[in-house]
C-alpha cells in the first residue's frame, strides 16, 4: 500500500458539532456532501460527524487511487497501512494494541472509494456503531461523485490543452464543456429536488423533465414509488400498458431501461426510464446514474428509520404473545401507530427458506401485510414469522400475495381467533394449532383459520395426534383394517348412519343402497366390532371416532 504525504488531517478535535447526532443528522451531511462533492470537501465533513458520533479521532484517512488504497492524511504508519489492507474493504476492528482502533471503508457505485481509521479510549455503543456504518453510505457515494467530476474536469483539461494546437480540438473540448456544464445543472437540479419534501418523487419528476421521458422508481419487490409519464400522448399510453417488475432479468422488451439501486450491497430499488429505441443521451444516462446515486441515500435513511420501528414492533409482538404487561403494551403500541384496544388477531406464516428469488419472509410478510392495509406487530421466529393484526382485516389473499413475494407456493398460515390484547397468547396457540394442522393434513400448502378448524379445535393433537390416532384406532380398528383389505366402506356406511340419527331410510337414500344391503353392512359393523351400535355410549364414541377420522385425514384434502 502506497503512502501519500498530505500533511492535513480531515478532522482534527474540537470541530465536532454540538449535540447528539442521530439518523436525520446523517441524512443532513450527506446532502451537504453532494452540494459540492469533492474528495477533500466530503472527507472533512465525514470526520466531523465521526468525531460528534463517537467521540473518536480519526486516525488516519485513505482514498482509492488507481484501484488501490493509498494515503490521503495522517501520520506515516506503514504497518496501519498493511492492517488496514488486509481488511480487503470489509468494516471492523484492527488488531492495535491499547485504545480501540476502527477501520471504516466507503464504497460508491458498488467499489471501495475511501476509508478511515477511527481511535477512541473505549469502543462505542451499538447506537453508534450504527451511526458511523450509516454515515459510510453517503460518504461513499459523494467520494464516488467527486471522482466522477474530477475525472470530467480532467478530461475537460486535456482537452483545452491539446485545443491550442488543433481547432479540431478546440471543437471538441467546447462540447465537452457544454456537457459539462449540462452535467452541473443536472447535478444542482437533482441535489434541489432531494432537499424537496417529497424527496423520491421530486427526484423521478426531475430526470423525466430533464430526459423528456416516462420515469418510474420501484422497490425491491416491483411495487411502483413513482411514475412520471411523458409529454407525448401517444407515448404515454404504450409505456404505462407495459410497466412491468424492473428487478426481473431480461424484462428490456418492454421498453424500459433499468437502474438498480443499492446500498451496503442490499438492493433497495430500481430506476427505470422508458427507451425502446435505447436512444438515451450521454447527459440521459448521466443524469439517471446520478439520480440512482442520491435516491440510494434517501432510500437508505428510510430504511434505517424504518428498522429502529420493526425493531420496536417485534419486540412488543413477542412480549404480547408470552403474556407481557398489556398496559405497557397499549402505550408502546400507541408510539408505533397500531391500536391494541380492540380484537386482534395471532398469524403465523411458515415459508420455505431461503426463498427462490432471495426475498426475506419476515420483509414479505410485512410488506404484503402494509399493501393489504392491515396494520401489524411483525416478529421473526425460528419457525415462522409472527403477526398480531387488527381483527376483521381480509387475510383471505395474504397466501397468494406472499407467495408471489417469494415466488414460491412452498408454505403455509395459520389464523388465530379473535380475541383481547391480554388473550393473545391464546391466540398464538390457536395459530400454532392451525399452522400443524394444516402442514399435516393432505394438502400442506395455504392457510388454516383456527374459526374453520371444526371439530379439531376441541380435540387434543398435542402431541402430533398419536393418542387421538390410538382413540381412532381403538373404536374403528377393525372396521378400517376391514376395508383396507376387502376394499369395503363400513367405515363410510357407520359415518352417514350416525350423522342419519340411526333413520334407515335415510342412510340407504344417502348412500344410494337398498334397506338390505345397509342391513347387512350394519350386521358386519356389529360383528366385526364386536359393540351394540344402539347402544348410546356406544354410538357417542363411534360418532366422534369417525369425525375425528374424517378431519385428521380428509380436512383440506
Amino acid at each position: 500500500m502506497d503512502a501519500s504525504t498530505s500533511p492535513n488531517g480531515v478532522a482534527q478535535p474540537g470541530t465536532a458539532p454540538k449535540g447528539r447526532p442521530d439518523l436525520y443528522d446523517i441524512f443532513r451531511v450527506g446532502s451537504a456532501m453532494f452540494e459540492r462533492p469533492s474528495t477533500r470537501r466530503t472527507l472533512r465533513l465525514a470526520g466531523e460527524a465521526a468525531e460528534a458520533i463517537a467521540r473518536c479521532a480519526v486516525l488516519a484517512v485513505y482514498v482509492t487511487s488507481h484501484g488501490q488504497l493509498v494515503r490521503y492524511s495522517g501520520r506515516e504508519d506503514h504497518r496501519l497501512d498493511l492492517l488496514v489492507e488486509a481488511r480487503m474493504g470489509i468494516d471492523g476492528d484492527l488488531a492495535e494494541d491499547g485504545a480501540w482502533s476502527f477501520a471504516l471503508f466507503f464504497r460508491g457505485t458498488g467499489k471501495v472509494k475511501g476509508a478511515f481509521v477511527l481511535q477512541a479510549a473505549g469502543k462505542p455503543s451499538g447506537a453508534e456503531m450504527r451511526l458511523l456504518l450509516a454515515l459510510a453510505e453517503p460518504t461513499g457515494a459523494a467520494l464516488a461523485a467527486a471522482e466522477l467530476i474530477g475525472r470530467e474536469r480532467r478530461q475537460a483539461k486535456e482537452l483545452r490543452r491539446l485545443g491550442k494546437a488543433h481547432d479540431a480540438s478546440d471543437r471538441a473540448m467546447a462540447a465537452t464543456i457544454v456537457q459539462l456544464n449540462a452535467q452541473q445543472q443536472i447535478r444542482d437540479s437533482i441535489v434541489a429536488a432531494a432537499g424537496s419534501g417529497n424527496g423520491e418523487a421530486q427526484i423521478v419528476e426531475t430526470v423525466s423533465t430533464v430526459t423528456r421521458r416516462a420515469v418510474v422508481l420501484q422497490d425491491s419487490f416491483g411495487n411502483e414509488l413513482a411514475l412520471v409519464a411523458s409529454a407525448d400522448d401517444t407515448e404515454s399510453s404504450a409505456m404505462t400498458a407495459s410497466v412491468v417488475n424492473l428487478s426481473t432479468v431480461g424484462r428490456t422488451s418492454t421498453g424500459w431501461r433499468s437502474t438498480v439501486i443499492r446500498s451496503r450491497g442490499e438492493t433497495l430499488g430500481v430506476l427505470g426510464i422508458y427507451d425502446p429505441e435505447d436512444s438515451r443521451s450521454d447527459d440521459d444516462r448521466f443524469a439517471v446514474e446520478y439520480a440512482s446515486a442520491t435516491i440510494a441515500v434517501e432510500l437508505a435513511h428510510r430504511r434505517n428509520v424504518a428498522e429502529v420501528e420493526i425493531r420496536l414492533g417485534r419486540d412488543l409482538a413477542d412480549d404480547l404473545v408470552s403474556g407481557g404487561d398489556v398496559v405497557d403494551g397499549l402505550a408502546r403500541a400507541e408510539a408505533l401507530h397500531f391500536d391494541l384496544g380492540g380484537l386482534q388477531r395471532v398469524v403465523l406464516v411458515a415459508w420455505e427458506s431461503p426463498a427462490p428469488n432471495g426475498v426475506d419472509v419476515s420483509a414479505a410478510v410485512r410488506y404484503q401485510l402494509a399493501a393489504m392495509h392491515v396494520p401489524a406487530l411483525i416478529s421473526r421466529r425460528p419457525e415462522a414469522t409472527l403477526a398480531v393484526v387488527a381483527d376483521g382485516s381480509d387475510l383471505s389473499r395474504l397466501y397468494d400475495r406472499v407467495a408471489g413475494a417469494l415466488t414460491s407456493v412452498r408454505g403455509a398460515i395459520g389464523i388465530g381467533g379473535r380475541c383481547t390484547a391480554e388473550e393473545l397468547p391464546r391466540s398464538f396457540a390457536e395459530a400454532g394449532r392451525a399452522l400443524r394442522i394444516r402442514s399435516e393434513s393432505r394438502q400442506p400448502l395455504g392457510v388454516s383459520n383456527h374459526d374453520d378448524l371444526g371439530l379439531l379445535r376441541i380435540l387434543d393433537t398435542s402431541d402430533d395426534g398419536v393418542r387421538l390416532e390410538r382413540y381412532v384406532s381403538e373404536w374403528l380398528g377393525a372396521l378400517i383394517d376391514h376395508d383396507r383389505e376387502h376394499r369395503s366402506d363400513l367405515v363410510h356406511t357407520l359415518a352417514v348412519y350416525l350423522d342419519a340419527g340411526g333413520n334407515y331410510d335415510r342412510t340407504a337414500a344417502a348412500l344410494v343402497i337398498h334397506r338390505s344391503t345397509l342391513r347387512y353392512r350394519l350386521g358386519r359393523i356389529r360383528d366385526l366390532s364386536g359393540l351394540d351400535i344402539g347402544d348410546p355410549e356406544s354410538r357417542l364414541n363411534l360418532h366422534i371416532a369417525v369425525r375425528a377420522r374424517v378431519a385428521l385425514t380428509d380436512y383440506l384434502r
